[in-house]
């Protein structure tokens, strides 16, 4: 048995398990995404990797956790002492820091297998209008725990979920423990803003892009993971533009109260009538919408619009499309 790792992340886990077995290996890596690479999941496979007492050679020659030691299974479960999470969260009164979101956190990365987003994670806290941080108390903790010993003798590994977050008054104190960090103390950050990560502490880690999954990828994922049928899984992929996380927040709240086919087709056959006073009722019906809800219609219909340019001009398209999907496009193929 080996740990599973995601296909898309098999070229970037193999490079970074080389230089652990070289030893050579980066003591702050930050992987960059731009939302539906499932950067956390990476993580997680390689915190698991650094803390196995019984790494396994795969075919490929690269050394993989061996799923089945009791470090493995401890970080499988979140329960590894050495093994430190941080990440966004709602300041209250009796809530300060990712300690005190802990049990939420774990409930949530179950339920959703790892494939998360912050926007998903601040609706599973009820908190969907409120500005999520990485606070300065969490800071605090960070420089601590790293200068700590560890507990089971091995890495301590601090994986610090969506970076551009941090509390920009207290992220200073992190610069030196992460430019010169205590002996065997890995940070691993993970962003989907690259470019709001504060510059001093992106110049002190190693970046690394996430490819994209594609959309065949993807559906394997909503099948392995959740069990979606075939059909349905090509419907979500296209709906949602293959962003996984986005699809999975979907299958937990089945929040769309909108058919975004009925809508488009609606949107076009206005607009080409000419028939002002009737878009403007559909833009009030679609500001109504939360916003989450407005990015997926208008991201959904972004797709109708490029595979229907795509079929127009005899292109073929990597999009995947159901029975249902092709059907829409022949109806608005004429305009």
């Amino acid at each position: 048995m080996s740990q599973k790792i995601l296909t898309w992340h098999r070229k970037i886990f193999d490079n970074i398990s080389r230089q652990y077995a070289e030893q050579r290996l980066p003591h702050a890596i930050l992987l960059s995404q731009r939302m539906s690479e499932n950067a956390f999941f990476l993580a997680k496979s390689l915190a698991q990797l650094f803390q196995c007492s019984n790494p396994q050679l795969n075919n490929e020659g690269y050394l993989e956790a061996c799923d089945l030691c009791s470090s493995c299974k401890k970080v499988k479960e979140f329960t590894h002492l050495d093994v430190h999470y941080f990440f966004p969260i709602i300041k209250r009164k009796n809530k300060t820091c990712s300690d005190d979101y802990f049990q939420e956190w774990i409930e949530y990365l179950r339920s959703y297998r790892g494939i998360i987003d912050l926007n998903s994670w601040i609706r599973f806290i009820d908190s969907a209008n409120s500005q999520a941080i990485i606070s300065a108390e969490d800071c605090d903790k960070i420089v601590n725990i790293a200068q700590d010993s560890s507990y089971e003798g091995k890495y301590k590994i601090f994986i610090i979920w969506e970076m551009e977050r941090l509390f920009h008054a207290a992220a200073p104190k992190l610069l030196k423990i992460i430019e010169e960090p205590p002996a065997k103390t890995l940070f691993v950050g993970i962003t989907d803003h690259l470019e709001q990560v504060l510059s001093t502490i992106r110049s002190r880690m190693q970046i690394i892009q996430i490819p994209t999954p594609t959309p065949e990828e993807s559906l394997e994922i909503l099948n392995d993971f959740f069990d979606i049928e075939k059909d349905e899984a090509k419907r979500l992929v296209f709906t949602y533009g293959n962003n996984l996380p986005r699809i999975v927040d979907n299958i937990h709240t089945d929040k769309m109260p909108i058919a975004i086919s009925d809508f488009f087709i609606k949107w076009m056959r206005l607009s080409f009538q000419l028939k002002a006073h009737e878009l403007l009722d559909l833009a009030i019906e679609f500001n109504s919408l939360g916003r989450d809800i407005q990015k997926i219609t208008l991201s959904q219909c972004l797709n109708y619009l490029d595979a229907i340019w795509l079929i127009n001009h005899n292109i073929p398209t990597q999009l995947i499309l159901n029975e249902l999907d092709e059907k829409i496009l022949m109806i608005l193929k004429i305009y």
